[in-house]
């Protein structure tokens, strides 16, 4: 009888096992079933006007450090050089977000496109005018008379230099001739081909410097407080997906705080996976150019303010850009999605 009941035995255990494997089975499938569907990744394609660059790091470090993820942003870039057809995109939906320049906010407004500006990311304009040193060209009143070249009659950088014509008690009638040269100030300038160009400071200065002599750099900054690069959305997005606006905020923030702190690892970030076409030989030469522009951006939280944008609409008004003021300057930017700051 003992042999017999061996066998029995374990046909038991056996049925016993699997008994408890399906149970085993029902509750974690239970437990799942319980469990909240991750939330779904809102895409998100935010623009910037130029080519992909070292002076994006902020953006590269967010999206590497899965700052737009924690805000449940998929995030994608765009660059193109034509801010405005940006700005238009923006206005109609067809994008939600874009690193833009606070003078084409106003001259959109005043066009009735809807977009707004929520952090301010450049807090010092990054426009200039460089000269050869030794040219005489220190001062913007030393432009009478001068071939000036500028990429073109449009955007942030005619925008500059007419700050700087205005603080040397200058027109453009009183240069010798405004030449638009594209993108190509360090030829032009080294070349001798115009006696002064206004640039990009954090990065066309270095560039001159290294391919031919030392120059003189003029800043718009230095001469008028305008408001300069920002993150920008529009009005349909504010209202009906704050959290969203909120969220772009906080990341870009989080973004700019972290190449402050270390720029050696964000611009490690930067060249390795989202530019990189950069030569190796230029390493030395962009990692200056991340430190100037580090040196023109808003370490104070995004916080733009009414008399920036006031001296900016006022000097659009003299351009002949804006024919009347806005009759709500204030209704260009919109403040209440900064992060709350300590103190």
């Amino acid at each position: 009888m003992t042999a017999n009941r061996s066998p029995l035995r374990l046909v038991a255990l056996a049925a016993a096992l699997v008994l408890a494997i399906a149970l085993i089975v029902v509750v974690v499938a239970y437990l799942r079933a319980r469990e909240p569907e991750p939330a779904p990744m809102t895409p998100v394609t935010l623009f910037m006007s130029y080519i992909p660059s070292v002076q994006f790091a902020h953006v590269y470090v967010a999206a590497e450090r899965g700052y737009f993820a924690d805000e449940g942003i998929d995030i994608h870039f765009e660059n193109g050089f034509n801010e405005a057809d940006g700005v238009e995109r923006l206005a109609s939906g067809d994008l939600k977000f874009g690193l833009i320049s606070g003078e084409q906010v106003i001259l959109a407004r005043a066009q009735g496109r809807p977009v707004v500006y929520v952090y301010e990311w450049y807090e010092h304009y990054p426009v200039g005018i460089v000269a050869p040193q030794g040219s005489g060209i220190v001062a913007p009143s030393d432009l009478a008379g001068k071939v000036v070249g500028i990429p073109g009659p449009q955007g942030a950088s005619y925008t500059g230099l007419r700050a700087l014509l205005k603080a040397g008690g200058l027109t453009e009638d009183d240069l010798a001739e405004l030449r638009s040269i594209g993108f190509t100030a360090p030829e032009n300038v080294c070349e001798g081909a115009v006696d002064a160009s206004v640039v990009y400071v954090a990065n066309e200065p270095l560039t001159i410097e290294q391919q031919c002599f030392p120059v003189d750099v003029m800043r718009a900054a230095d001469y008028a407080p305008l408001v300069a690069n920002g993150l920008v959305t529009n009005e349909q997005i504010i209202r009906e997906q704050p959290d969203l606006v909120r969220g772009m905020v906080r990341a870009i923030d989080r973004g700019v705080a972290d190449v402050i702190a270390d720029p050696d690892a964000a611009f490690q970030i930067a060249v390795e996976k989202y530019v990189p076409d950069l030569p190796a030989e230029q390493y030395a030469t962009q990692r200056q150019v991340l430190d100037n522009s580090i040196a023109l951006w808003d370490s104070t939280g995004g916080l733009t303010t009414l008399d920036k944008w006031q001296t900016t609409q006022d000097l659009l008004i003299e351009m002949g850009l804006l024919a009347a003021p806005l009759d709500d300057l204030a209704a260009c930017f919109d403040m209440r999605f900064l992060p709350e700051r300590d103190g």
